[in-house]
């Protein structure tokens, strides 16, 4: 009896599991990131690139390489309704979505 209850009950959690994925919110509006992109955190000036496997920490920028982006950086990865709620907020807000 005892083995039954712990199959229905892995078998409730499955189920719940399944039937309600937590997935982030996909919009229209969302920043695609690619492979091999580049984010910086223009607050921190942190740079991370994207690799198959994940985000990868590669430097803190100087102020000149700052200024200096190159074209294609990415510099908020918020879709830019969150990033005016964040604004309004009185978070500082990244200048641009994508360096061109």
């Amino acid at each position: 009896m005892s083995a039954v209850r712990h199959l229905s009950c892995l078998a409730l959690m499955l189920g719940a599991l399944i039937g309600s994925p937590a997935e982030a919110q996909t919009t229209d509006a969302a920043v695609v990131v690619n492979e091999y992109d580049v984010f910086v955190d223009p607050v921190t000036a942190f740079a991370f690139i994207k690799l198959p496997a994940g985000w990868k920490f590669i430097g803190k920028l100087d102020a000149a390489q700052l200024r200096n982006l190159p074209p294609g950086t990415l510099t908020s990865l918020l879709p830019p309704d969150e990033e005016a709620a964040r604004f309004a907020a009185g978070s500082k807000p990244a200048a641009v979505k994508r360096k061109s």
